[in-house]
C-alpha cells in the first residue's frame, strides 16, 4: 500500500494525490482520473519497493501533466476569425456599362456635352480590302483604311501567318459586338486647329468657312481587355447621320441625349 502523500504537479496549478492500494487515482482540475489500477499478480500480497513507488510516482506525474497542459489550451482563448466587413462587400464589383472600356472611353470624351458612347450592333467586315464599317443605332461609322500591316512580313509564309491572324482578330470582334461589348466614340471638334484641310487652305479661315469636324474611336473589351480597334483625329462631321449630327450639337432634348448611349427601343 502506498503511503498517503501530496506531490506537486501541472507546474504547480493543482495539487495531485496518490493513494489506495488497488487504484491510482490522479485529481486534475476537479476531475479524478483513475491511472492504473494494483491488482497484476506480481504486485499481490507483497509492499511496493522504492523503484515500483518511483515507477508509479512518473506515471501519475506525467498524467497529471498532460491532462493539465490539454485543460489549459482547451480553456484558452481561441482567436475569433475575423468577419468581412460588409462594406468592402457593397464596393467590390459593380460592372460598369462599359465593360474593361470605362475608363478609355471616359478619358476619349473629356466630360465633353457634344459627344457620345454607341454601342456597335455589327461589324461589317470586308475581306478583300480588309476594312471595317462598324454599325450602330444611329447608322454606320464608315469603312476603316484598309489594313495592310500583313504585307509588312519578309516572306510569303510570314504574311500569310500575319494575314491569318488580321481574320483571327476580326472574328473575335465579331462576336464581342453581337454580345455588346465594343463601342463607338465620336465627339465634336470645336475651334479645330488640327484640321489638315483648314491648314491647307487659309482662306477658309479668312471668309468664315471653317468645316466643323469629328473625332472618333471604336473601343472593344476582348477577353476583359480594353483593345481600341480603330481611331480618326479628325473627319468631317457630314459623314454622320442627321440623327447623330443633332445630339452632336444639342439640338436635342437631354432624354435624346442619353439614349445615344443605348440603342432606342
Amino acid at each position: 500500500m502506498l503511503n498517503k502523500r501530496w506531490i506537486h504537479a501541472c507546474y504547480n496549478r493543482q495539487l495531485t494525490k496518490l493513494s489506495s492500494s488497488k487504484y491510482g487515482y490522479v485529481c486534475c482540475h476537479s476531475r479524478c482520473i483513475i491511472v492504473f489500477r494494483l491488482s497484476l499478480p506480481a504486485y499481490r500480497g507483497r509492499p511496493l519497493v522504492g523503484e515500483d513507488e518511483l515507477m508509479i510516482k512518473i506515471i501519475l506525474l506525467t498524467v497529471a501533466f498532460v491532462i493539465g497542459l490539454t485543460t489549459a489550451i482547451e480553456s484558452a482563448p481561441r482567436r475569433k476569425r475575423a468577419e468581412p466587413n460588409p462594406a468592402q462587400k457593397q464596393v467590390v464589383q459593380e460592372q460598369d456599362e462599359f465593360r474593361s472600356c470605362d475608363v478609355a472611353v471616359r478619358e476619349f470624351v473629356q466630360g465633353r456635352k457634344e459627344a457620345a458612347a454607341l454601342p456597335v450592333n455589327g461589324v461589317k467586315a470586308d475581306g478583300l480590302r480588309m476594312t471595317l464599317n462598324f454599325v450602330h443605332p444611329y447608322g454606320e461609322s464608315g469603312d476603316t483604311p484598309p489594313n495592310l500591316a500583313f504585307t509588312r512580313g519578309e516572306s510569303v509564309e510570314e504574311r500569310r501567318k500575319a494575314l491569318n491572324e488580321a481574320k483571327q482578330r476580326i472574328r473575335m470582334l465579331e462576336e464581342a459586338a453581337k454580345v455588346g461589348n465594343v463601342w463607338y466614340v465620336v465627339a465634336l471638334n470645336k475651334d479645330n486647329p488640327n484640321d489638315p484641310d483648314v491648314k491647307r487652305n487659309p482662306t477658309s479661315i479668312q471668309s468664315g468657312d471653317s468645316r466643323p469636324s469629328v473625332s472618333s474611336v471604336v473601343f472593344a473589351d476582348i477577353k476583359n481587355r480594353c483593345v481600341t480597334v480603330y481611331e480618326s483625329a479628325s473627319s468631317s462631321l457630314e459623314t454622320l447621320s442627321q440623327e447623330l449630327r443633332a445630339i452632336l450639337e444639342g439640338r436635342v432634348s437631354p432624354q435624346a441625349e442619353t439614349s445615344a448611349v443605348s440603342p432606342p427601343s
